[in-house]
């Protein structure tokens, strides 16, 4: 029963926090993971790159159908 009680409290106590709160607890958290994660930086450096690189060639595609 002790767990049902902690997980019932935690999702109302994050409920309460702002917006604005939660993304900078959020931001805070990501970069310890990053500072400390050499593996996961990797991987999430890689995947932010290609979603740029996928963004710019749509946005070229849908340009040149344009003209």
């Amino acid at each position: 029963m002790t767990t049902q009680t902690t997980t019932a409290t935690q999702p109302a106590k994050t409920s309460k926090l702002g917006r604005r709160t939660l993304k900078t607890q959020g931001r805070k958290k990501r970069k310890l993971k990053l500072a400390g994660d050499k593996e996961f930086a990797k991987t999430f450096f890689a995947a932010k790159s290609k979603r740029s690189t996928e963004k710019k060639a749509a946005f070229r595609k849908k340009k040149s159908r344009k003209k």
